[in-house]
């Protein structure tokens, strides 16, 4: 008998469930499916990147931000949310600066074992994490990958007496994929508009996010949350940013949806819009 469709998100810190694949989620949530986020570290070690917030002592950081991350998860619509809690790696120049003891910095197995009881838990059908260069390379990005993939092994097995799952599908987001921006910044042209993307394409080196798609999502109708949500981030997000600096009306008519690369697993048919696609949810 067919089932509601889980999917989870595996994400580093605070505000990265806004700013990557939040509208896919939102949509996902409001068509039914169980959707579950997990956020690895507590974004304790980021900087204040709104000129309009006041100053934070760094032991409050931590707190605020987690306050802005249950604001944002009202938003987009999880269903439950697991706070892993490792502290954060912060983003040294020299990633061999990376603090002792924080996430980056540990060994893989433990996480991905704490990652697998989470996935033995929800049984998702669709789990979202990032690509093996993070992204961009952030050490906690990175990280949450290979602690993902491993937990996906790991979740196959049985823990603590309790039957083990097999994940059909893992994906990561591409995130800002070079065709969205080169979409992005011929319309912004077109219209006579200035394009923030002009310098950063052509210096652009390639990333994993650049690979062909494999599932493409149409989340226009979105965006709107997504953005409510990054606004509730308000230590990271300046309304006035960039983050800002393109017309809604721009991207719904350029480059309208959020893209995903499969990793493991259950491949989908051609020209696929949804990260169940061909899956068989009967449990």
């Amino acid at each position: 008998m067919p089932v509601a469709p889980r999917l989870m998100f595996v994400h580093a810190h605070p505000d990265d469930e806004s700013s990557k694949g939040a509208a896919t989620a939102a949509k996902y949530a409001d068509q039914g499916a169980e959707v579950v986020l997990v956020t690895a570290t507590d974004g304790a070690a980021g900087d204040i990147l709104n000129p309009s917030y006041p100053p934070l002592e760094p032991h409050e950081m931590g707190p605020v931000r987690e306050r802005e991350l249950a604001r944002a998860i009202e938003i987009i619509g999880f269903a439950r949310v697991h706070l892993l809690g490792y502290p954060d790696s912060g983003l040294p120049e020299d990633l061999a600066d990376i603090p002792d003891g924080c996430f980056a910095d540990l060994p893989v197995e433990g996480p991905a074992e704490r990652l697998a009881a989470v996935v033995r838990e929800e049984r998702p059908h669709v789990i979202v994490t990032y690509p093996p260069d993070g992204g961009y390379p952030h050490p906690d990005h990175i990280r949450v990958h290979h602690v993902t993939m491993r937990a996906v092994e790991l979740a196959a097995d049985a823990g603590n007496g309790g039957a083990g799952w097999h994940v059909p599908r893992t994906t990561f987001g591409t995130g800002f994929p070079r065709a969205r921006l080169e979409a992005i910044h011929a319309e912004m042209t077109a219209r006579g508009l200035e394009s923030p993307y002009e310098e950063s394409l052509a210096d652009r080196k390639p990333r994993d996010a650049d690979r062909p798609p494999d599932i493409v999502v149409d989340v226009a109708d979105w965006l709107d949350r997504r953005d409510a949500a990054l606004i509730a981030h308000a230590t990271q997000i300046d309304p006035e940013g960039q983050w800002f600096g393109i017309p809604r009306d721009v991207e719904k008519t350029a480059f309208p949806w959020e893209t995903y690369v499969i990793l493991a697993g259950a491949p989908a048919p051609a020209g696929a819009t949804d990260l169940f696609a061909g899956l068989a949810l009967d449990e």
